[in-house]
């Protein structure tokens, strides 16, 4: 079906490259919540219409008309922030009064990755001596407004996609039921919240909507925090078992952050990409792991798994080369302790534990413990991990490398 702009999504003019269009128009009521006797005051509410402007790559500027009767107020913003959360931005809105109605607009540049896909709620706030005034909540999708974009729904997930037809739509939700099935089955993970996952024909359009900074190799990237997975699905991969298995790698991730709930905790990725990876073989093989780990083995190139406890590598090879550790890693705890090891080491961390307290917990040993029994279980007992340029961060959203073809 096509999307039609939905939760209410109404076009408007494209400004030269950049999508742009009004969003999740609505009515809501301007309600004081203090204030003294004046003409607004004393109407406890008014009506107002919402929207907002979507520039993807660039900006979102959200909008306000309402009826106003009253004298200019002192201040209107807009508080805005992920739904279901607490409002983390507050942006001045300048404003006009005329003809009996108020207008006001913010323009907001996001900085960092803002995934396409993402909702957005806000509101708008408004001040006088009377007191403070705000509108109900309203939502704008952050989409490339130029693509015909489709929704069908799997379960908790809804898929979006703009080129395809029917057969992505089959993949992808074989893909959503093998990978959800493989979790519930292996892990007793599952989805907790609805999770959005938005398909790009074109790999560089996405990376590109992705934001600067977006690495040439990721061909797909989910973030918990958004509930929401962006992924490159090329003709090539139309109609191939790679594709469903790819969702299924994605929605692991997904699983496994609603799985430890918030605050959100310091998962290694050594563990994310290898239980990932390790459902995603479940479903079809898209790389062969084990190689690469014995042609890293042969050419003494292995990375310390205190290394891959952060962001992995922003080349290709090493990048692929973290996957492939992680995954034989994790297959190595799978194949001594069994697939509950892996559900305590996560029951740990949901406690707040730190690594090397959430492995003991679960298996009895310390990272550099267990990575010793890893190693000598490849028959290269004089192998030694190479440094690592030190620990990073945890990255906020996880990338999945491209297939080659």
């Amino acid at each position: 079906m096509t999307l039609g702009f939905p939760y209410g999504l109404s076009s408007r003019r494209p400004c030269r490259r950049r999508a742009q269009f009004v969003v999740g128009l609505c009515v809501a009521a301007l309600v004081w919540l203090t204030g003294g006797p004046s003409p607004v005051a004393a109407a406890q509410s008014l009506p107002g219409d919402l929207s907002a402007d979507v520039e993807i790559r660039s900006a979102v500027t959200f909008h306000l008309d309402a009826p106003w009767t009253g004298p200019p107020p002192s201040r209107v913003s807009v508080l805005f922030g992920l739904p279901h959360g607490i409002v983390t931005r507050r942006g001045r809105a300048p404003f006009e009064i005329a003809d009996g109605r108020l207008t006001a607009s913010h323009r907001w540049r996001p900085r960092g990755t803002l995934l396409p896909g993402a909702d957005i709620e806000y509101r708008f706030e408004i001040r006088n001596e009377n007191g403070t005034a705000r509108t109900s909540t309203s939502s704008v999708t952050y989409i490339d407004g130029e693509l015909p974009w489709q929704v069908q729904s799997e379960g908790l997930v809804d898929f979006w996609w703009y080129a395809g037809d029917d057969d992505l739509a089959t993949d992808a939700a074989d893909g959503i039921r093998s990978g959800l099935d493989a979790l519930a089955d292996d892990f007793g993970l599952e989805l907790r919240r609805r999770t959005r996952l938005v398909f790009y024909a074109d790999g560089d359009r996405m990376r590109a909507d992705m934001g600067r900074g977006t690495r040439p190799w990721v061909g797909g990237v989910a973030s918990a925090r958004f509930n929401l997975i962006v992924l490159h699905a090329s003709e090539f991969d139309w109609g191939r078992s790679t594709l469903p298995s790819t969702i299924a790698h994605e929605l692991t991730h997904i699983a496994i952050e609603h799985a430890v709930g918030e605050p959100p905790r310091n998962i290694p990725s050594w563990l994310h990409e290898g239980v990932a990876t390790v459902v995603e073989s479940s479903v079809a093989e898209r790389f062969s792991y084990d190689d690469i780990v014995d042609a890293a083995f042969a050419a003494d190139r292995l990375v310390s798994l205190r290394g891959l406890t952060g962001s992995f590598p922003v080349q290709s090879t090493g990048a692929l080369l973290a996957y492939a550790q992680s995954n034989s890693f994790v297959k190595f705890i799978i194949d001594r302790w069994g697939e509950s090891a892996i559900t305590r080491i996560l029951d740990a961390y949901r406690e707040g534990a730190s690594q090397d307290r959430a492995l003991r917990q679960a298996v009895g040993l310390s990272l550099s413990a267990l990575e010793a029994e890893w190693l000598a279980t490849l028959d290269r007992s004089d192998a030694e991990p190479t440094d690592s340029a030190g620990l990073l961060s945890t990255a906020a959203a996880f990338a999945l490398p491209l297939p080659q073809p």
